[in-house]
């Protein structure tokens, strides 16, 4: 028979989260995770809810968790210009982003499943870069599949103004810098907080 700490477990190394990673994004305690899932002690309901809202398993009434977004639904986020550029779509990479500020214990469904491989060396490289910057600002352990994208063979910026160039450079995230990608943190996250309505 199936228990809630078989479930717990699945999910966890389904989405590749360390214990600890899981506890970070459920605000629920490490020690709390480690004894339901060795069979310890029985979870509550308000437990069981914050770990699959996380782990993202069907077992929550409809409507008491809020819609998955996915890095992996990105893949295609981008345009071919005229010149031949492909040019991502900083309104969905940024809708994404705002979803996972109102909604943190997403993190790890949103992250951890690999996207498809696009045609497009830029995009394939800015999602693995977006999921190691969301994954250090949550403090979890970032995906595997990041190691696999390498970085750009020529660096690639939004446009900028020479004179702004040193602003570009001290405004990217370290993530993206090594890279190769030189794009203001604020093309994708937002300035100002969210608020939740």
């Amino acid at each position: 028979m199936e228990t809630p700490g078989t479930w717990i477990r699945a999910g966890r190394r389904r989405l590749g989260l360390s214990t600890r990673d899981l506890a970070r994004l459920a605000h629920v305690s490490y020690p709390t995770i480690s004894r339901i899932e060795n069979g310890h002690e029985q979870p509550r309901w308000s437990t069981l809810e914050k770990l699959f809202v996380v782990l993202g398993d069907g077992l929550i009434p409809t409507g008491a968790a809020p819609n998955v977004v996915r890095l992996a639904d990105l893949a295609d986020a981008w345009t071919e210009d005229a010149t031949g550029t492909h040019q991502p779509d900083w309104v969905r990479f940024r809708a994404v982003a705002d979803r996972l500020v109102l909604h943190p214990e997403l993190t790890a469904q949103a992250i951890m499943p690999e996207p498809p491989r696009s045609v497009s060396p830029l995009i394939d490289t800015l999602l693995a870069a977006i999921a190691e910057k969301i994954a250090d600002d949550a403090g979890i352990s970032r995906p595997r599949w990041v190691r696999a994208r390498p970085p750009l063979d020529e660096p690639w910026s939004v446009p900028v103004r020479p004179s702004r160039r040193a602003d570009l450079a001290a405004t990217t995230p370290a993530q993206f810098a090594r890279r190769g990608v030189l794009i203001p943190a604020s093309t994708i996250w937002r300035d100002r907080p969210l608020v939740r309505t």
